[in-house]
Order: C-alpha cells, then structure tokens, then sequence
C-alpha cells in the first residue's frame, strides 16, 4: 500500500509540473510533417506502448491510479481500436513495458511481473530488492532483462536464469527513466539527478548511454537536455526522446546534436516509433489518451 500511495502522490505532483529550464539545442535538418490519424480515449494514465508484431497489435500500460489494483494493460489495433481493454488486469502501478519470446514484462512498482502471451496469464514476479520506483523495462540482443528505478537512481537486471538483482547504482545515471538496448549499449532517458523523492525540482538530465560489459557511463549530449521519459531508435544514428515536463519529442544524434521533433503535451510518456510503418504512438497520460500519427520526412 504504501508504494501504491506514493505511486498516487508522483502522479499528482508530476500533473502540475511546469517546465523550469531551456534546452540548448542545434538545427538539425527540416521538421517532418506529422499527421494525427487516430485518438484512443479512456486508457487511464496510459504511460508505456509496445508493439507485437506477431499478433498485430499495441499493448498500452495504464497506470490507473484510483485505487490498488486498477491498472492494467490494454491491447489496441494500430488504427486505433481498442481490442481488449483490459488484457492485463489487477496490477498496481504499471509503466515500462516489453516483449520477449511471448512473454510481455510489466513494471509494477518495485516489481518486474511476466505476463505469458499464449496462456493469458502471468507466470511470474520478481520482486527488486531495495527497489523504490520501477519505471521503464527493456532486452538486450542476449535476452537479459534491464530495469530503471528512477527514484534510487539504478537500474535492475533480470537475466536469462531468472536472476533479478540491482546491477548498477549510481547518482552518475541521472535517475533513469527510460532504456533501450541497442548491440552492447544500453541508452538511457533519464529524468535528471534527485534524491529526495521529490522530482519537481530536479534539474534535466544529459542524455546517456552505459556500456552493457564494462558499465562505462558516457554522456552522450554535452548539456542537459530534459527530464526525459521514452526513447526509440529512429535510424541507426538517431534517436527519438519524450521530455515528460515540456511534452517535446527530442531528435538526438549518436554525438551529440539536439533538435525539436514535434511538440506534443505534458505527461507524454514512454512512446513507440515504427519505422517500417512510418508509425508515432504517443501515451498522453494527463489526457488518459492515446494518440497514433504518421509521419513523413
């Protein structure tokens, strides 16, 4: 209950943030033009989206947040049709999630739970010890597991044993938010540094990537850049990044360069990009909508 509670009280606070720093950016090549093609409503606090290209569909973490147990994941087409709106069920406070071998991993909490695709239930929990705040979730080509806590500033792993324990924590990974593993890299949206449960008034973060044999941190942007929220790859040297306070998507080079994306709203959290499809999927958790668009460049 009492994670739950604090769960409650980061969404309320997080709602009334306003954006407090600029971000110093360069010019990097012509805006894309993006279309809205479709608007999935009443997905309560949705933060994460994943796609499953097997069977065709979104999976959305909604993080709910009226009492324990009411979030969930919904499973949703990609013109925006809601398909099952309660695929997973009786969760707490889920946010990252991800596909592996027909098994979708939820963050819930302190909490990594294993939901299997083909039975429709969950086969497993792991439970982070030390954990405060589970937030994003992502694979490596090797199929381990990483986990963010934003709040302790650490990131978790679960390998291909079963072992769930902390492997890294350091004020130095600037509270990470989102993750994403690319060859031996492991790339990180992190929020800003802050130990005090209290993330209003953390500074922005630089954007990050960490060395998955040697745990080398690198910053990989010279300044801060945001609170950052989702990332995906956009091209072999690009990266797309969510600033959760200013609701920017961030277009960020393998050195360095910054530029606007598109402006979408606050609270716009841990999103998919499809690059075969030329596909946006954008999670507006204030708004408890989902918002699909096309984009051309």
């Amino acid at each position: 209950m009492k994670n739950y509670l604090l769960g409650i009280v980061i969404l309320g606070v997080l709602a009334g943030c306003k954006g407090k720093q600029k971000t110093k950016q360069a010019k990097v090549g012509a805006k894309p033009k993006i279309e809205l093609t479709a608007e999935v409503p009443d997905l309560a606090n949705c933060e994460s989206v994943v796609y499953d290209k097997k069977r065709g569909v979104l999976y959305v973490s909604m993080q709910a947040g009226v009492e324990p147990g009411d979030g969930g994941v919904a499973k949703v087409s990609l013109d925006g049709k809601v398909v099952e709106p309660s695929f997973v069920s009786g969760l707490n406070d889920p946010k990252g999630i991800c596909l592996l071998n027909d098994k979708l991993y939820i963050t819930d909490v302190t909490e990594l739970v294993e939901f299997d695709l083909d039975a429709g239930s969950v086969s497993r929990r792991f439970k982070g010890e030390g954990a405060e705040y589970f937030n994003d979730v992502a694979s490596d080509r090797e199929g381990n597991l990483y986990v963010a806590d934003m709040f302790i500033s650490a990131i978790y792993k679960l390998d291909k044993e079963g072992n769930f324990e902390q492997w890294m924590h350091t004020p130095e990974l600037e509270n990470p938010n989102g993750l994403l593993a690319d060859k031996d890299e492991l790339y990180l949206a992190s929020w800003g540094k802050f130990d005090d449960k209290d993330p209003i008034h953390a500074p922005q973060a630089h954007f990050i990537k960490l060395n998955l044999k040697t745990k080398k941190i690198t910053h990989i942007t010279e300044g801060l850049v945001g609170n950052l929220d989702g990332i995906q790859k956009k091209s072999e040297n690009e990266f797309l990044l969510t600033d959760w306070i200013t609701g920017k998507l961030l277009k960020m080079t393998k050195d360095g360069k910054v530029s606007d994306f598109m402006q979408s709203e606050q609270s716009t959290g841990d999103f998919l990009y499809l690059a075969d499809k030329k596909q946006l999927v954008l999670p507006v958790g204030n708004k408890n909508m989902l918002r699909i668009y096309k984009v051309a460049e």
